[in-house]
């Protein structure tokens, strides 16, 4: 099992360490709209309109089932996270 740190800045979601992020409620996924780094793919992704861009606040996590970490060398996709408060500790 791996760790990976979720960042924040004033008390809205950007990214991790390594990656962009978006989280799907259910219906669509959303993309922080304030990330440290707007990659490459996240642009690509807002433009097809895979991902949507939405200002989420930490209170907001547990309103998402999944988390997804993508960056230029990782396919949307590829890395998949269930939120759940066992896994993700704030």
């Amino acid at each position: 099992e791996q760790d990976e740190i979720l960042i924040t800045r004033n008390g809205l979601l950007t990214d991790t360490s390594i990656a962009n992020i978006a989280l799907f409620n259910g219906k669509e996924w959303h993309t922080p709209k304030h990330p440290l780094l707007k990659g490459v793919q996240r642009a690509a992704l807002i433009d097809k309109h895979l991902i949507r861009e939405k200002e989420i606040t930490v209170d907001q996590l547990f309103n998402y089932s999944q988390i997804c970490l993508f960056n230029a060398m990782i396919d949307f996709g590829k890395i998949k996270i269930d939120v759940n408060r066992e896994r993700i500790r704030i």
